[in-house]
């Protein structure tokens, strides 16, 4: 069921999604000082691996240093290059690819290449910011804020739920593209139906009925679960899934998918057959880069054939997945111009009410004025 009965604020004024200064606020209060994605587990698993990228503008790395992962700030102290390359990489130290300086596993400078022509520069000067680093399920977070709620904390009640469908999972799918709209756009777009049956006539087709609806809207989180069992749904496609299901898990719900929205920028669906994790990465305020993690259960019948027969039903999972967010792509672009012309707020339908509950979440977190509608 829905949480509210009739139309509801739209919170963010249009400029939310243009404007460079809106931008820097959004970095400044809403992603520097939160949990953000910076790779999977398996890419730092090994004493000595590290991997590096851009987090809120930032440049970080990770390294995994005897078993334990430590984030630091990724810029040398001396002419402010990159020390490590974009990407996975590995060694003892850190060093920088452009003079050579090299830090320790403490962040702190070690070694300067001819040292002699630096007398005031020691070891131990020009040390790496450091920053709060977990790994959570195959997903390694990073905050750049050293105070603040852990990701556990940030995950609140959903971390039960996180771990049981995340930790013991395998990889078999990723995916990597940018856009040039603004980050909240397709964020918007994937939390409300409302759009279903404009968009995805083949694909979902409609949307569901409110009472079909689980709906949860918390402080850090929104999800919706279908509540529709495969077995009230006629049809091969619904008896073909709970053949499949019962015959490769071991473990099965016959639960019809979940889609949960870890704010800001984190997106999950999971379900006995496939989970996973997308992230809508801010690049600028016209621009974000998706990047989507595809698993399956570890748990399976059968060995190394159950794990083959995974993967092959899993190329046509994929291909449906894609094929029903190129839908979606279409559409961004022409939401983004019309937000750059409009000159009103906008409306949401009770059925967008996980738009509104993220908006509320990015105007808080702003500082912005929050209008709040009686519930049901």
């Amino acid at each position: 069921m829905f949480h509210f009965s009739g139309k509801l604020d739209h919170l963010l004024e249009p400029r939310a999604y243009y404007d460079a200064a809106w931008f820097e606020r959004e970095q400044a209060a809403i992603f520097r000082p939160g949990w953000n994605l910076l790779c999977l587990a398996d890419q730092v698993a090994e004493p000595g691996d590290r991997f590096a990228g851009t987090i809120a503008g930032r440049p970080v790395v990770v390294v995994n240093e005897a078993g334990t992962l430590k984030a630091f700030s990724n810029v040398c102290g001396h002419r402010h290059s990159l020390i490590c390359p974009v990407g996975q990489g590995h060694g003892e130290r850190m060093k920088c690819q452009i003079h050579g300086w090299e830090y320790d596993a403490e962040g702190q400078l070690a070694r300067i290449p001819d040292g002699k022509h630096f007398k005031v520069v020691k070891p131990g000067d020009f040390s790496l910011h450091r920053y709060r680093v977990e790994r959570c399920g195959p997903f390694v977070f990073v905050s750049l804020s050293a105070e603040g709620p852990t990701f556990e904390e940030h995950l609140g009640t959903l971390a039960p739920e996180f771990h049981r469908w995340f930790d013991d999972v395998r990889l078999v799918d990723v995916w990597v593209h940018e856009h040039d709209v603004n980050w909240k756009v397709p964020v918007e777009n994937g939390v409300e139906s409302y759009h279903v049956p404009m968009v995805h006539p083949t694909t979902y087709q409609d949307h569901r009925d409110e009472e079909l609806h689980d709906h949860r809207l918390e402080t850090t989180y929104t999800r919706y679960g279908d509540l529709l069992p495969y077995d009230k749904k006629p049809g091969l496609v619904s008896l073909g899934f709970r053949i499949y299901t019962h015959w490769l898990l071991k473990h099965p719900t016959f639960e019809r998918f979940t889609h949960t929205h870890v704010f800001p920028n984190i997106m999950l669906y999971y379900g006995d057959v496939f989970r996973g994790l997308t992230v809508i990465e801010p690049v600028s305020p016209r621009r974000f880069r998706f990047r989507s993690y595809g698993f399956v259960p570890r748990d399976v019948r059968f060995g190394w054939f159950g794990r083959r027969i995974q993967d092959l039903s899993m190329l046509l999972f994929v291909r449906m997945g894609r094929k029903i967010i190129g839908e979606d792509v279409a559409l961004w672009p022409p939401v983004q111009e019309g937000l750059e012309a409009s000159d009103h707020r906008g409306v949401l339908s009770a059925r967008e009410e996980r738009v509104y509950a993220f908006q509320r979440f990015v105007a808080e977190r702003l500082g912005e004025p929050v209008f709040t509608p009686a519930a049901k």
